[in-house]
């Protein structure tokens, strides 16, 4: 019962709060909702990446070979750095760390 309710909410989540869209392999428009864009800091006179730019997405649009994957967020692209999936048995949402190459 309590997976169901979850699944419902999720899929709400993801329809409402959803503020990009992805190209993942061949799926077009996938809903993600993107964070943090990668920004150049600078330390003295080192440049080094200033936050981790990430998304959320709904685990049944996550292809099996995930990481290090190249994907295109709102016309930008990107490598899956990592995966941080929430367990769920349905609808359940991962949260991708992304980095560029």
């Amino acid at each position: 019962m309590f997976d169901a309710l979850e699944a419902r909410v999720n899929q709400a989540a993801m329809k409402k709060l959803a503020n990009a869209l992805a190209v993942i392999g061949d799926a077009v428009d996938v809903p993600v909702i993107f964070d943090a864009e990668y920004k150049v800091g600078a330390v003295g006179v080192v440049g080094m990446g200033a936050s981790a730019p990430q998304l959320v997405i709904a685990d049944a649009d996550v292809p099996a070979d995930f990481l290090d994957m190249q994907i295109t967020v709102n016309g930008v692209d990107w490598v899956v750095a990592d995966r941080h999936p929430d367990f769920t048995k349905i609808a359940g949402l991962s949260t991708v760390i992304l980095e560029k190459r």
